[in-house]
């Protein structure tokens, strides 16, 4: 059996990524799909307490549902099937974790998006995709939108 880490952040390139694992769990009938979403220190949600917004950290259960049911959805919409599937939920540094989380699982690939980053912040922050390809223990599939290389 195929171990698939597909990394999804909830942006647009993440919905492509999602779509392309759903046909690559069609196309490979015996792969496990293991979606990950890590949680950054910096994400927060803003909530109206005591007469303030405040900001918080979301719920680890409430992001994974979320992400949960969105990539329900997108298979539905698919008219498709994952049998094998789970969505998990870190905190931390996305790549560091996306990378362990690969090595605990033993997977046989990453999945990942490649959001466009301007040269400048590309230099100063690297990108998470290009540090989980640096630091992989297996292979990676990095989705890049076509529109994007025309910058570089």
């Amino acid at each position: 059996m195929k171990k698939v880490v597909v990394a999804i952040d909830g942006s647009e390139v993440s919905k492509a990524v999602i779509d392309y694992a759903i046909y690559y769990a069609n196309r490979e009938k015996d792969a496990k799909m293991l979606f990950l979403h890590v949680i950054e220190p910096s994400e927060q949600r803003e909530i109206f307490y005591r007469g303030h917004v405040v900001s918080v950290p979301p719920s680890p259960e409430e992001v994974r549902q979320e992400f949960h049911a969105f990539i329900k959805a997108r298979i539905e919409a698919a008219g498709m099937e994952i049998p094998q599937m789970s969505v998990t939920l870190r905190r931390g540094s996305p790549y560091e974790q996306i990378v362990q989380f690969a090595e605990e699982e033993d997977a046989d690939i990453i999945m990942i998006g490649h959001r466009g980053l301007s040269n400048l912040q590309r230099f100063f922050l690297g990108s998470v995709a290009a540090k989980v390809v640096a630091h992989a223990p297996c292979s990676v599939y990095v989705h890049r939108p076509k529109s994007e290389g025309k910058e570089d």
